[in-house]
């Protein structure tokens, strides 16, 4: 039979990290508990959030010797589950909670609170000011040179270059002569249905009937009969040409 286990919920939801890198933090279990660090790293895992305290929670590891690095057994840092470590108090030095707040600019900022706080603003550390990876100035081959960049090719007037090219066309007249083509073929088309229209109604023995009259006027008129559809018939527009 297998194991029945919860599943992990996330601890945090999005901006509620309130132990950022450069805090000075106490761990609260653990062999190492009661000794205070700062937090070099913080693991930020909604469902197994976890922090690196500086010279905390050692381990042993083997390292493979390298060109830079003779290599065998050394101590690094364990990561330290988040509920574990709490913030020290900046005034009396212990461990607290803290909460958010806001000031009269409208900072946000930490304050402590607990039974061992003084109610004091937790400073924001200026480790995070820091890039932990410097950002590289020099330009690669695929980059875009400043005088490039810089250089201002856009003129007050100009068209952009899809007008620039469709007006061209717009100004040829053997494109206005393909379109009035393609019209009159659609109209002589029309004219056709319509004469195939009356000729089957006044074909019917009602020449004599006011349908022949109201189908004469429309085609002498310039009229236009409704396509046949599941709606309705061609008789729609003899029906609309008798009032």
């Amino acid at each position: 039979m297998g194991v029945f286990r919860r599943g992990f919920q996330a601890m945090f939801g999005r901006n509620k990290w309130k132990i950022l890198r450069g805090d000075k933090v106490m761990v609260m279990a653990g062999r190492d508990a009661g000794q205070v660090g700062t937090v070099t790293k913080v693991i930020r895992d909604p469902r197994f959030p976890r922090v690196l305290v500086e010279g905390l929670n050692l381990n042993k590891r083997f390292l493979k010797r390298t060109k830079d690095n003779p290599g065998g057994i050394v101590s690094v840092e364990s990561p330290l589950h988040y509920s574990n470590v709490s913030l020290v108090d900046p005034v009396t030095e212990q461990a607290v909670r803290v909460t958010w707040r806001f000031l009269e600019d409208g900072t946000k900022v930490r304050v402590t609170k607990g039974r061992n706080a003084s109610g004091s603003v937790v400073p924001r550390p200026e480790v995070l000011k820091q890039r932990r990876k410097p950002r590289t100035t020099s330009t690669g081959p695929k980059d875009t040179a400043v005088a490039d960049a810089a250089e201002v090719t856009h003129k007050p007037g100009d068209l952009p270059s899809a007008l620039e090219q469709l007006a061209p066309l717009l100004r040829m007249p053997h494109v206005h002569e393909a379109a009035g083509a393609a019209a009159g073929a659609a109209a002589q088309q029309q004219r056709q249905y319509h004469a195939a229209a009356a000729a089957a109604v006044l074909g019917g023995g009602f020449a004599s009937s006011p349908i022949a009259a109201a189908a004469a006027r429309l085609l002498g008129g310039g009229g236009r009969l409704q396509p046949l559809s599941r709606q309705g018939g061609s008789w729609r527009g003899f029906a609309a040409s008798l009032w």
